[in-house]
């Protein structure tokens, strides 16, 4: 039995990181405006981590969209050069 593992799409991957860096902005303001240790050890330590990995949760899909991006470049391209052998093929005159 082979388990595959569902890695979510891009769209929801934003989408994650656009709620986690949302969560962290108001953590890192509330340090400015109480600033008493609570709040700021709060402000550097969860916050940061939040607002990293969603800065890594958003590399991901931009890498992501730009290898899917690369590898429909490369396809297409080999596809047109298979057209144009094809339809060279077909104008060529026969051999005498």
């Amino acid at each position: 039995m082979k388990l595959r593992l569902r890695f979510p799409t891009n769209e929801r991957l934003l989408r994650i990181a656009c709620v986690l860096a949302l969560v962290a902005l108001p953590l890192m303001v509330w340090s400015l405006f109480d600033p008493t240790v609570w709040p700021a050890l709060i402000a550097l330590s969860v916050g940061q981590a939040l607002g990293t990995l969603s800065f890594v949760i958003f590399l991901v899909a931009v890498a992501r969209d730009l290898h899917l991006k690369r590898r429909l470049v490369k396809e297409t391209a080999a596809a047109q050069d298979v057209r144009e052998a094809a339809e060279s093929a077909r104008y060529r005159e026969p051999a005498s």
